[in-house]
């Protein structure tokens, strides 16, 4: 059987490793601004183009603590989200 909550960690630690730049353990926006730009361009071809607006909306919902940075739980729960195992 598998883990989901396991998956979870390693698809963060994963995330973390390549965009947390300056090792701080959390995403500032414009480390998060890249995550989400690169799997944007990978579901949509390399002509798309990040609206900041939708963005901006985005960060703020999944920055559930308002620090203006993306801890791992929140990103955790963005991923719980986007894959329908939590309701929104």
């Amino acid at each position: 059987m598998v883990n989901i909550d396991w998956i979870i960690r390693q698809a963060v630690d994963d995330i973390w490793l390549q965009y947390d730049s300056d090792n701080s353990g959390s995403l500032d926006k414009e480390e998060t601004r890249q995550f989400v730009y690169s799997i944007l361009v990978t579901m949509n071809g390399a002509d798309f183009q990040l609206d900041d607006r939708l963005f901006e909306t985005t960060f703020k919902q999944v920055d559930v603590d308002e620090s203006g940075m993306i801890e791992k739980d929140e990103m955790a729960l963005l991923i719980r989200t986007l894959v329908g195992l939590v309701p929104d």
